[in-house]
């Protein structure tokens, strides 16, 4: 689902800089921490907000307007879907699955595509609002009603995600959370409620499980 994206790139990337500035700088923070070396990619870049100040070379999302930002902001961009990744087996020690989890339309077919140009023992990072904490509640509230980005979102729990990727051969290494605290926030360890971004480094194991050989 990417038309949302098409139609709204300006206000999307305008958050990271107005309303959304603050907490923005966290989740780049929580995300940095959990970043090893290697070659990388971002599935589902939009405008490179991510991709672009953690030196992630390589940025794949269908919405065309999208990536015209994104070029400002990292070498290498390609129009794509993460069902169907234009790379070679094994291309990547990174994957950076940043809020995309959320709007992806075949979640499983996209993480076989991962596991896929991954290199042994390479790493998918997923940043997300987790569906349990006060803020996933509210965005899927708004999400109902029609808002015009969340209502093309699926949150997820994190006790959900961690099976799903465990179907698929990753297997949770880290985790950081930015959560809201006072006036400000923090990145911690674990996650509550007052959790408004989560991050999952995982790895993938040497032998795919049987289900999706």
């Amino acid at each position: 689902m990417h038309r949302p994206f098409d139609l709204y790139t300006e206000d999307y990337d305008l958050w990271f800089v107005s309303r959304g500035k603050e907490v923005y700088r966290y989740e780049l923070r929580a995300v940095c921490g959990e970043l090893p070396p290697g070659p990388a990619l971002e599935v589902g870049v939009g405008t490179g907000r991510f991709a672009g100040p953690l030196g992630v070379r390589f940025g794949l999302d269908p919405s065309l307007p999208s990536l015209r930002m994104a070029r400002e902001r990292l070498e290498n961009v390609v129009a794509g879907r993460g069902e169907a990744l234009p790379f070679k087996d094994g291309s990547f020690s990174v994957v950076l699955l940043i809020v995309t989890v959320c709007f992806l339309d075949d979640v499983e077919a996209t993480l076989s595509e991962i596991r896929r140009v991954l290199k042994e023992r390479g790493r998918l990072i997923l940043g997300y609002v987790p569906a349990d904490s006060r803020i996933g509640r509210e965005y899927a509230r708004k999400g109902a009603e029609g808002h015009r980005f969340y209502a093309h979102a699926r949150f997820w729990r994190t006790e959900d995600l961690m099976k799903l990727l465990g179907r698929y051969g990753f297997r949770k290494e880290e985790f950081r959370s930015v959560v809201r605290r006072g006036d400000g926030y923090a990145v911690v360890p674990w996650e509550s409620e007052d959790t408004v971004f989560s991050v999952l480094r995982t790895v993938k194991v040497q032998s795919p499980p049987p289900s999706i050989v």
